[in-house]
């Protein structure tokens, strides 16, 4: 089977919102798993937002709530249409429930560490102010001693963070496993994405064989939720974006969750 690589396109705040939490939780799982604590520092800021509501961000945990409620209904009816399958889609609504119950008083001590820790909030500050005095060359220049234990700083949050890492990956899971993909080929290396009328999708995913991502092929998204555009680029190394002339195969999916407003 060939090994496709995923993007995901938000056509909601909500979806958005969960977007930019799940990069968040992978970008510092990432970081903490390869002891690089400017991208721990990075990630951390960016999870932040999503946590905390700063930079325009509203508290993505409320958000992940919802999905989860959503996805819980359009499993059940799923059930409904294909009674067969009941049995297996109950266990998930089962698990479902599980990450609404651990979910629903919030992460206070999550919170509470990504608010006070005085070097995320420092790593924060180098990225908003104007650096007349060169703070972020001081920054850097001491990221590197303080990691050599970076374990005090990391586990706390981890640990702080399961019931959201394991909510996160089961919602992006379960649209891999109950929502349709469906093969395309984008002629000319453009296409178009025409949703069914009469419902609505919270969130594009598109999948392109890892090949032809690793050369450099990369798609992007116009238009709105009703009628859009896909067009493939190529981002060859030194060189400007050009447009893919050639037919580009791709697979694509479109959630019926998370479209209302968030």
């Amino acid at each position: 089977m060939t090994e496709m690589v995923q993007f995901s396109f938000a056509l909601s705040p909500r979806m958005r919102s969960f977007i930019e939490l799940r990069d968040a939780l992978r970008s510092l799982e990432t970081a903490r798993e390869t002891a690089h604590g400017q991208s721990w520092l990075h990630a951390a800021c960016d999870l932040r937002a999503s946590l905390l509501g700063d930079q325009g961000r509203k508290n993505a945990v409320p958000e992940i709530v919802t999905l989860l409620i959503e996805m819980r209904a359009y499993l059940q009816q799923l059930a409904k249409d294909a009674p067969q399958y009941s049995e297996g889609i109950q266990r998930t609504c089962d698990k479902i429930n599980g990450h609404i119950e651990l979910l629903q008083p919030g992460l206070p001590e999550a919170t509470h560490i990504l608010a006070e820790d005085a070097l995320i909030n420092a790593y924060l500050n180098t990225q908003k102010k104007h650096d007349w005095l060169g703070h972020k060359l001081c920054m850097q220049q001491s990221i590197q001693t303080i990691w050599q234990d970076s374990s005090p700083r990391t586990t706390p949050l981890r640990e702080a963070l399961l019931p959201l890492y394991e909510a996160v990956d089961s919602l992006d899971s379960m649209f891999n496993n109950f929502v349709q993909w469906q093969s395309c080929v984008a002629k000319h290396g453009t296409g178009h994405i025409t949703p069914e009328k009469g419902k609505s999708y919270g969130l594009l995913v598109v999948a392109l064989p890892a090949d032809a991502v690793a050369l450099g092929t990369m798609p992007d998204i116009s238009g709105n939720r009703l009628a859009i555009r896909i067009r493939f680029q190529i981002w060859s190394p030194a060189s400007p974006p050009r447009d893919c002339e050639e037919d580009q195969p791709y697979k694509m999916m479109l959630v019926p969750v998370g479209y209302n407003a968030g």
